[in-house]
């Protein structure tokens, strides 16, 4: 690389996109922040918005010619033809060429294995895993909050739900699960709980909210949360295993993100040590860097694989003088 370059990495969500731009010597220059950017689910008006409001301003103080960019969209790989669709918009709204869109859990992926041999985990509102291992790459779950994401917070959520409707009905003794749901969400009857599930708003997002809730509960012992809360990380664990099995990994690196694995401690515990009976010289850690600049990562990747190591040396080093 004799000319400067700079590399924009995008990581795109159904809540929100993140944006950063770095130097070619693994300096941070600047973050951006945006809405939504899932084209099936937000749309394509929202989906420019988002990605104008999280990209634009780290665009004018640089020629966009010396930007290689990565953009991790949601349902890209899922949908035919979205991957042109959304290379054509981003060419349209941003002026760039966006030399690489994957899907947003691989950008999560070269966030948390460093782009090294590896599985990762994105256990947040949904749930997916993906892997990589000499050559070949995996996915597994991922199918949305209708047929799978099993051990997400949605799926904490709505069990959760589920067995207070169960308690509401006398079909199961009442727990201190139902008590705690209603006053956390200031319900004073059924008729409460069924209005706000079936209202306005974003109902996974909203049935999602409910995880902490189960996670309460269990701190205070209530079996019908523990319950819940051990299969939640259980569910985890089998999609974890399927993966490094597919990609025959004998001592894998399995990294990990989202709120339910970094937040809920319960289920990261019970996690963690189906992994350690199953892979005892597994390697186990939190991703050190933010999926956006996995994305940098991966961008960097297109141009040049030399001295890799140090430059994710420094992307770490200026990622803590940043925070």
């Amino acid at each position: 690389m004799n000319e400067q370059v700079y590399f924009l990495g995008v990581d795109g969500g159904g809540t929100k996109t993140q944006a950063v731009l770095v130097s070619e010597k693994g300096e941070i220059l600047g973050y951006g922040r945006g809405g939504p950017s899932n084209l099936l689910e937000n749309g394509e008006d929202v989906v420019r918005a988002s990605l104008r409001s999280a990209i634009f301003r780290l665009l004018k103080s640089i020629k966009t010619d010396e930007v290689v960019s990565c953009f991790g969209l949601p349902a890209v790989g899922e949908a035919e033809g979205l991957e042109e669709t959304l290379s054509n918009l981003i060419r349209s709204e941003l002026g760039i060429r966006a030399d690489l869109i994957v899907n947003d859990v691989v950008v999560g992926w070269a966030a948390g294995t460093l782009c090294e041999n590896g599985v990762h985990v994105v256990a947040g509102t949904g749930l997916i895993v993906y892997g990589r291992f000499e050559g070949r790459e995996t996915r597994v779950s991922g199918w949305g909050s209708i047929i799978g994401d099993e051990g997400s917070a949605y799926y904490i959520g709505l069990e959760t739900i589920r067995e207070v409707t169960k308690q509401l009905d006398g079909r199961k003794p009442p727990t201190v699960l139902k008590g705690l749901l209603f006053r956390r969400l200031g319900f004073e009857n059924q008729a409460d709980l069924i209005k706000w599930v079936y209202g306005e708003g974003d109902r996974r997002s909203k049935i999602a909210s409910v995880a902490p809730v189960a996670h309460e509960a269990a701190t205070l012992g209530d079996p019908s949360a523990i319950k819940i809360l051990e299969n939640a990380a259980r569910e985890i664990f089998i999609s974890v295993k399927t993966a490094v099995e597919k990609l025959g990994m004998c001592q894998p690196l399995i990294s990990y993100s989202g709120s339910v694995l970094e937040k809920n401690e319960f289920v990261f515990s019970i996690f963690q040590r189906l992994l350690r009976k199953e892979y005892a010289d597994a390697e186990i850690r939190k991703a050190p860097l933010p999926p956006c600049l996995g994305a940098v990562l991966l961008a960097r990747k297109r141009v040049s694989t030399s001295n890799h190591r140090v430059f994710v040396e420094r992307l770490l080093s200026s990622q803590r003088s940043t925070i």
